[in-house]
């Protein structure tokens, strides 16, 4: 009877542990295998003076360990440790993506290039970088964690340009160096990269085929929307209207951030053939469909050892592209917020 109990015990114990590993496990679900994205390390500004209009850019990373980064990338791939990779997936070899940069830039400028005036492009132009990501989410907080899988430095140049009235910046020559696909360990060797990395950034594509563009998929994503809101608006999750606010939103204020209104107008036919037009105000809610953007804030290592990123997702926000009755752009509306506590 005694050894009854025990197996007994012992098979209970198992089923527990084994429920509450698959209720963690559960915890964590694929959002996409792959999305590939840029995203701009720089804040590019014109800076007008008496003597004419010049490009100012301003870091928005760590300038100093950026670049640290970059130039041990550069080093790796120069002495053949570290592989550059085409959109083919061909190996690109270094002198040949040398040879490459250096006719882009002549087509562009109708310059040729020295050897010191590479060399000076690659310690100041890359002012981007693309990634191709995996990305899951914790159903618990709903917040996104983001696998680097490849990743490609960008060189990046911006001119004056007027758009309607506004003298802006506007990219005039760009020069991906090559994807690399880095070693999946364990980092003993990092450099903080940015504390808090802001961007906002479209997750479909908006033009048919273009896989390299971004591409969550309807069937995973639309489900994480559903599941941030309920999970918002039945106060499981702290949302907030800003990330750097202290208070979250009041649960009587979450859904009314979903809510918007529209002008409508009404046609009716009368007898006689006679028409009446009046204008109405419509009471609508923004839903999975209407999420085209994410907004992001994140913590992002270079790991030396393995030659990698390392992203930490601070916080979240699913974003409606606002437009004009004349369907011009406005500006991004993030619905909410979550953040790391």
């Amino acid at each position: 009877m005694q050894s009854f109990n025990i197996q007994t015990m012992k098979k209970m114990i198992f089923s527990i542990c084994l429920l509450l590993s698959l209720s963690g496990f559960c915890q964590d679900r694929l959002l996409t295998k792959k999305i590939i994205y840029t995203i701009s390390v720089t804040d590019n500004k014109v800076k007008s003076s008496s003597s004419g209009d010049s490009i100012v850019y301003d870091y928005n990373v760590n300038r100093r360990f950026w670049w640290e980064a970059m130039d041990y990338i550069l080093g790796e791939a120069k002495n053949k440790r570290l592989t550059l990779y085409s959109d083919k997936g061909d190996a690109i070899v270094w002198d040949t993506m040398l040879n490459n940069l250096s006719k882009q830039i002549k087509n562009a400028y109708g310059k040729e290039l020295k050897k010191k005036e590479i060399e000076v492009i690659f310690e100041n132009e890359i002012r981007k970088i693309q990634f191709e990501e995996e990305w899951t989410y914790n159903s618990s907080s709903m917040l996104i964690d983001k696998k680097v899988i490849a990743y490609c430095p960008i060189i990046s140049r911006d001119s004056v340009a007027l758009v309607g009235e506004e003298i802006t910046t506007q990219e005039s020559f760009s020069f991906p160096i090559g994807w690399i696909r880095p070693k999946q360990a364990n980092a003993n060797d990092t450099i903080l990269i940015c504390r808090d990395l802001r961007y906002t950034m479209p997750i479909y594509n908006s033009t048919p085929y273009h896989w390299w563009d971004s591409n969550l998929e309807a069937e995973y994503s639309i489900p994480y929307f559903e599941t941030f809101f309920s999970q918002a608006e039945n106060g499981k999750i702290s949302v907030y209207e800003d990330p750097d606010l202290v208070d979250a939103l009041k649960l009587s204020n979450v859904s009314k951030r979903r809510e918007y209104t529209k002008n409508e107008s009404i046609v009716k036919s009368l007898a006689e053939n006679n028409i009446s037009e009046t204008d109405t105000t419509i009471k609508l809610k923004y839903n999975s469909d209407n999420i085209d953007y994410l907004r992001f804030g994140e913590e992002i290592y270079f790991d030396k050892t393995n030659c990698n990123f390392i992203k930490n997702c601070n916080y979240v926000a699913p974003v409606v592209r606002i437009f004009a009755s004349d369907n011009s752009f406005i500006g991004y509306y993030p619905i909410y917020y979550v953040r790391k506590r």
